[in-house]
């Protein structure tokens, strides 16, 4: 699995993994991370760089940094049950190989532009959802908006396609 991570992510992960100054290729187990603040809080913004699949997680805390990776596949697992199927074999697809993960720079504007879409989708729900389970909603919701660099398909369907061919 690979992470790659703007500057303000690689700032704060720094610390507790090693950061390859190599820049990678996009591909399925390509996964870009930025930084978004919600409520006053650090959150860190997962988008798959070929389905533009996307959900975030709390990162505030050392624990949390420290930990990210375990947190992302759990998040993963959780998000493919939630959104595509409870299928073993689709979540461990999803999950890729069991390898390490590796830490490099974000290379894809493409990328980095549908996330910052994503962000303000984020931020216009916070201040309209008063749902005591806003977040996962918001992380469902996050897949069910159709994207300009997909030809405006859903990121949810075309990473249900990847996982099932």
């Amino acid at each position: 699995m690979t992470f790659s991570c703007t500057k303000k992510v690689l700032d704060r992960i720094g610390k507790y993994h090693p950061i390859d100054e190599t820049r990678q290729e996009t591909g399925f187990y390509n996964w870009y991370v930025d930084q978004i603040n919600l409520e006053r809080k650090n959150y860190f913004l997962f988008t798959n760089s070929e389905t533009l699949f996307s959900f975030f997680i709390y990162a505030g805390t050392k624990l949390e940094l420290a930990d990210i990776e375990d947190l992302f596949k759990q998040k993963l697992a959780e998000q493919i049950i939630r959104e595509i199927s409870s299928a073993p074999e689709l979540i461990e697809k999803a999950l890729g190989p069991q390898s390490g993960c590796t830490f490099h720079k974000t290379n894809s504007r493409s990328v980095l532009g549908s996330m910052n879409e994503l962000k303000y989708l984020i931020w216009a729900h916070l201040e309209r959802e008063e749902l005591e389970y806003k977040y996962d909603f918001i992380n469902h919701a996050l897949n069910k908006c159709p994207m300009s660099a997909l030809k405006y398909e859903y990121p949810q369907d075309v990473m249900r396609e990847k996982l099932v061919t």
